[in-house]
């Protein structure tokens, strides 16, 4: 790395943050995969984007009714959202969250993704230093988000692979396990104001129960909590046995002025590319600030414009994109874990979401970090990118997230490689003794 010593304190800190995507994007990004130009190129099989539904979107996005650009679009503009493409938010939300009644398009804010808004909320209304409690594991960015530049801090509440008491399933999250880790932040004499929830969870793709939702924002309102509700793969329910709530669809919200709620196009969209992330609150307070910051952080018009027509859309939504896109996520989730079964790595029952969360535990060298790393660093030295559970803070070591909505050939080049390795790694497995 570069002196840093030309640059500011704040500048220096930044650019020193551990970010494990920075650490290894370029690499990734330097040397891409590609079958005709590029067959070593480095496979990426950890971004979390879905590319089944490339063709469609492409589609869309290139008719006719798109193509528009009028006189207002060539100047400054409503920086939080124009009033058009916020009813039409508005009412999409409504309508695909079932919630307890119409979203106000005066709580719609619109800002130029997820991430800046995973900064932006805990920066108003918490102080440098102070926390979040945040399950996980997590996608990692939360943590970068929050702490990067507003210097507010995750206080992890871990989830194992073993159920608890009182879960059912593997990594998921509890009411105990909520007021447990704020009773030891707490002890820590640490300053908690607020809660992360990521629903659908990112990187396990666990959807939180009505129930569980209710009694973590009834305890959230006895501590005066805010709650920060992520739910950016809101509609990316894979698992036709799964059903997602929403907590804009909850019966009461214990505490609305507390109570702020995420999504985007970057997932249940995959449009990525055009940063649109919505953040719908009916806290004043916040509303103003971002509306203060939104100058920094808007959305062009253009693609308010094309975006509003794609919500706009029922019949194409309804009978087209999602009908296909789930289709193809069901599909493409069954067979990566049936492969990945074949050669012994078992993957957590997802209901949601772009990726496995696998277990490769038994294919580690040592059963630690120093293991997971040295199989990460194995994976990569062999062409394929895949996000270790390390960088997502799970406690248990072994994990790793890999995305599946890939186009298909590109993905079993991927699989094909991690076999490659997981093979050698049995040829080299010391042998048991005799006994």
């Amino acid at each position: 790395m570069e002196s840093t010593a030309e640059l500011s304190q704040f500048a220096s800190g930044v650019q020193k943050y551990p970010n494990f995507l920075r650490s290894y994007g370029d690499q990734v990004t330097r040397n891409p995969y590609d079958e005709v130009n590029n067959p070593q190129g480095i496979l990426k099989l950890g971004i979390a984007e879905n590319k089944l539904t490339e063709e469609i979107i492409i589609k869309r996005l290139s008719a006719p009714d798109m193509h528009v650009v009028t006189p207002d679009m060539l100047y400054y503009f409503n920086y939080i959202g124009e009033k058009s493409f916020r009813n039409a938010i508005a009412e999409f939300i409504t309508e695909r969250f079932h919630t307890r009644k119409p979203v106000d398009p005066d709580d719609v804010l619109v800002i130029n993704g997820c991430g800046t808004a995973l900064e932006q909320l805990p920066a108003a209304v918490a102080d440098p230093g102070d926390f979040f409690l945040c399950p996980s594991p997590v996608y990692s960015s939360v943590h970068a988000n929050a702490e990067l530049r507003m210097k507010v801090k995750c206080f992890d509440v871990p989830l194992k692979s073993k159920a608890s008491d009182a879960a059912i399933r593997p990594f998921q999250l509890t009411l105990a396990q909520i007021e447990g880790s704020y009773n030891e932040a707490i002890k820590l004499g640490l300053k908690v104001k607020g809660i992360f929830l990521i629903n659908p969870c990112n990187p396990t793709g666990e959807i939180c129960s009505r129930d569980l939702l209710t009694e973590i924002l009834n305890f959230a309102k006895s501590r005066c909590l805010h709650v920060i509700v992520d739910e950016i793969y809101a509609l990316s329910v894979f698992d036709s046995e799964a059903r997602f709530h929403s907590v804009l669809s909850l019966p009461d919200l214990p505490d609305p002025q507390r109570t702020h709620v995420l999504w985007g196009f970057s997932k249940d969209f995959s449009l990525s590319g055009f940063r649109c992330g919505v953040v719908v609150t009916q806290n004043v307070h916040i509303k103003a600030h971002l509306n203060n910051v939104a100058y920094y952080q808007c959305t062009p018009p253009i693609l308010q414009n094309m975006l509003r027509i794609m919500l706009s859309d029922k019949e194409w939504l309804d009978r087209t994109y999602f009908p296909t896109k789930l289709k193809l996520t069901r599909e493409g989730f069954a067979s990566a874990v049936k492969e990945l079964s074949d050669v012994g790595v078992k993957c957590h029952p997802s209901q949601a979401a772009f990726f496995l969360w696998a277990d490769f535990s038994a294919f580690l060298s040592s059963s630690d970090r120093d293991g997971e790393m040295e199989l990460f660093q194995r994976f990569l030295s062999a062409g394929v990118y895949v996000v270790p559970g390390t960088s997502m803070f799970c406690t248990e070591p072994g994990w790793f997230r890999i995305t599946f909505t890939l186009p298909k050939p590109y993905f079993q080049e991927g699989l094909r490689r991690i076999k490659t390795i997981l093979n050698e790694s049995r040829q080299h497995r010391p042998k048991p003794p005799n006994i």
